[in-house]
């Protein structure tokens, strides 16, 4: 090797040397040096120094586990035995302390590689901490609206309670005192607030009850998919005289799916009740079925006041109501499209919502596994 081959190397190198010490002193994330066998700091970074407020002397010759900042030594010594085995570790939200004792975030990255003919691990830490902060007031924020959603759902339902309580005792009273209808029509104008109360009643405490998130009250049986819209379009029809909204189906494959008819029943009754509460006067809902290799998707759909962009994402949150619907119709206290998702999920499905904007009509969907219907 000649003398000029050789200065050229060692310039390289050398140059190599400067920009990694550059980015090293000028990184805005902590960045440690170990030594692989003895876990020792070699080196350690501005930044580093800055966010936990040690010395660099504080660190240099001292082990991961000996520095104040990583409090929990048993933790740091099993992160270095990780390190020694597998050559990587991530941590996305591991607590620190600096030297004054504030507690701090930080996300720790760390690997190893070839340095000079050693191995070495690379320790580097990013302070989270802000970002923690904003999304928890995030979070905070979500669950104050959310909570305010469902105080004024409750409210709602209260409402909706009071309503046939109070249809059903003018009836009695009438038919106590002989007044109007006659005790038939009384009676069978209570019959249907009893009915619709306990509707009401059976949504508040399916979405309320820790059969929420529990499976066990799915009875799964064997179901003709074609009989059971056909079934409800016939029994919604009645909930959609008063605007005259034409229901309808079409395209229903004759197929046999496998669930439980009484929640399937309740699933596809919310959501045309859905399309109507929230159509047009002389308006129109249409349910077709789709049928994909892997899928059969149920779609309802309508032309009604539609979904802002805005309340798109949110249509299937329990007690949500988009403001312009709410207005529109007092009847709704949000939990429809949730007991639909609900059941969907149960049955190993999906939901989804489209609509182009407001006044522009929505198309709800019900994905479910062709597995789930060979059973």
């Amino acid at each position: 090797m000649t003398k000029k081959f050789k200065n050229k190397i060692e310039n390289k190198l050398k140059e190599s040397e400067e920009r990694y010490r550059r980015l090293f002193e000028s990184a805005h994330d902590g960045i440690l040096i170990l030594d692989s066998d003895t876990g020792q700091i070699t080196d350690v970074n501005p930044f580093l120094i800055n966010l936990l407020g040690y010395s660099k002397g504080e660190f240099l010759d001292k082990k991961l586990w000996e520095v104040g900042a990583f409090r929990n030594m048993k933790a740091a010594k099993d992160v270095f035995k990780i390190l020694q085995k597998d050559g990587y570790v991530r941590y996305e939200d591991l607590p620190l302390e600096t030297k004054d004792g504030k507690s701090i975030a930080v996300e720790f990255v760390s690997n190893s590689y070839m340095a000079g003919g050693t191995l070495v691990i690379q320790c580097n830490i990013q302070d989270i901490t802000e970002r923690k902060k904003i999304d928890l007031i995030k979070e905070s924020k979500r669950l104050l609206e959310e909570e305010k959603l469902r105080v004024e759902s409750i409210s709602d339902a209260a409402h909706e309670l009071r309503t046939p309580l109070a249809i059903m005792k003018g009836n009695v009273d009438l038919a106590m005192h002989h007044r109007g209808k006659s005790p038939k029509s009384a009676l069978k104008a209570v019959d249907n607030e009893i009915k619709h109360l306990s509707n009401v009643l059976s949504d508040l405490s399916l979405i309320t009850s820790k059969a929420w998130e529990l499976k066990n009250r799915i009875v799964y049986k064997k179901i003709n998919l074609r009989s059971l819209i056909t079934s409800v379009v016939t029994r919604s029809k009645v909930l959609a005289f008063n605007k005259n909204i034409s229901i309808s189906s079409v395209k229903i494959p004759n197929i046999t799916i496998l669930g439980d008819k009484e929640y399937l029943e309740k699933m596809l009754i919310n959501l045309i009740k859905n399309s109507i509460i929230y159509g047009n006067k002389n308006g129109r809902t249409v349910i077709n079925v789709k049928q994909s290799e892997r899928f059969i998707i149920i779609n309802v759909i309508d032309d009604g006041i539609g979904i802002s962009e805005e309340d798109l994402p949110h249509v299937f949150e329990r007690f949500y109501r988009a403001d312009k619907c709410y207005r529109s119709n007092g009847n709704s206290i949000g939990l429809g499209l949730a007991i639909v998702k609900w059941v969907a999920e149960i049955h190993s499905g999906t939901v989804s919502a489209e609509s182009k904007g407001e006044g522009k009509g929505s198309i709800f969907s019900v994905s479910l596994p062709i597995k789930t219907a060979n059973k």
